[in-house]
């Protein structure tokens, strides 16, 4: 059985974040047309990570296809990784034929060319490439910033499998609308189908951002992450002198730096979360890893990792084991609150509930964490691998690697 839920009339605001529901549907072509007249002074780019499996799965052409026909969107950077020999011709005939003249550009993040410009970050001070989504999503934004785009980045997953273009103007008009003003904007969405999914923001995001809270009390970034409906969503947008100045991981822990990077960069009144809309259905990734692609273990060590790191950003990096011992137990605890919460709420919608696999869930992110604490994975500081500065203050160093990084990039 497949059940797909109805949109919920709720218009709850948080006082530390503004919420854009999703209550009613506008008038058909209203918004949208209303979206792509805006963008003839602010121009928007969609920027799409992803990996080469991803154009052999079939999510990503009915992606692509949406994506042509948005009229809203000036230009498309797929930014795309693992792929091998052959596979770099391959991918550019499968974005053609599906972006259908849209005028787009392929970076092969782990291609010569761009290995190269990586290698000559790396001189300028920056960590050494780690192949990940985080990697993606910096290099794109860069090669944006090197080639001179002044207006809007949106940006989603491509795994989404009911996707449709509506979730491009509800997160550009929040950024575009005259009367907003917004220059930051995070998606949400529901994760349900016949069971509750999203199992590292429910079950492991969630309760450890609250473990933090009970250990350290009110905390600006705490509050402000406690603010998001669903705070590992890949769906962003915000307009490029804000995004390029965030310092950005190279993995998972990507949308948790996002955020605190938001908080410190903007007042609340400039950043919003996007009711979305609907349901998505994606792809639901195994707690171990697969061929090309990891588990929700390896997620869930890089979330907590970053977390941890950007809690304690302005505070002293040397207590991060000292703090993990402590909130490692109040995690334990509030993850059972939780998954008693989440079995309520199946019962009460007629879903299916595990909770053998939800135990799972909280057992392995439990041992995810007591890694993160041991003395093999941590030495007392807290450290993310591959975290570099914003864009703008990388290429500031070198017009040579800005120009490289500019021609680097391959003309769907």
């Amino acid at each position: 059985m497949w059940w797909c839920p109805a949109t919920m009339a709720d218009f709850h605001q948080h006082p530390k974040l503004p919420t854009l529901h999703h209550l009613a549907s506008a008038k058909e072509g209203v918004a949208e047309a209303d979206v792509a007249s805006w963008t003839k002074e602010r121009p928007v780019a969609l920027l799409l990570p992803a990996l080469f499996v991803e154009c052999e799965r079939p999510a990503f052409p009915r992606i692509l296809e949406e994506v042509s026909q948005a009229d809203q969107v000036g230009q498309v950077v797929v930014t795309m990784n693992q792929m091998r020999g052959g596979e770099c011709e391959a991918a550019l005939e499968f974005l053609r034929r599906h972006l259908r003249g849209k005028k787009a550009w392929l970076l092969w993040n782990d291609g010569p060319e761009l290995m190269e410009v990586w290698r000559q970050m790396e001189a300028l001070g920056c960590p050494p490439y780690i192949e990940g989504k985080g990697s993606n999503i910096w290099m794109g934004l860069a090669w944006l910033e090197a080639s001179g785009h002044s207006g809007l980045v949106v940006s989603h997953d491509t795994d989404i499998l009911n996707y449709t273009r509506s979730l491009l103007w509800k997160l550009c008009l929040p950024l575009l609308h005259p009367r907003m003003g917004y220059r930051f904007a995070k998606g949400y969405y529901s994760r349900v189908s016949e069971r509750l999914y999203g199992r590292v923001t429910r079950l492991l995001c969630f309760p450890l951002i609250q473990a933090f809270a009970d250990v350290l009390g009110a905390q600006p970034l705490i509050e402000h992450l406690q603010s998001f409906r669903y705070p590992l969503s890949g769906e962003f947008g915000g307009d490029m002198e804000t995004l390029g100045g965030f310092a950005l991981p190279s993995g998972w822990g990507l949308e948790i730096a996002m955020l605190a990077e938001a908080q410190r960069a903007l007042p609340v009144e400039r950043m919003c979360q996007v009711d979305l809309g609907f349901h998505f259905e994606h792809r639901h990734r195994k707690l171990e890893p697969g061929e090309r692609e990891e588990g929700l273990i390896s997620a869930a060590m890089e979330v907590a990792r970053c977390l941890v790191y950007q809690v304690l950003k302005q505070a002293d990096q040397r207590g991060g084991e000292m703090l993990m011992r402590v909130v490692l137990p109040r995690y334990k605890e509030r993850a059972l609150e939780w998954l008693r919460r989440y079995e309520h709420v199946s019962l009460i919608n007629g879903l299916v509930y595990d909770e053998t696999d939800e135990r799972a869930a909280v057992t392995a992110f439990s041992e995810a964490l007591e890694r993160l604490v041991s003395g093999h994975e941590m030495s007392g500081v807290i450290e993310v691998p591959g975290m570099r500065p914003g864009v703008r203050e990388v290429l500031a160093k070198s017009a040579a690697v800005r120009d490289k990084l500019r021609l680097a990039a391959i003309k769907i």
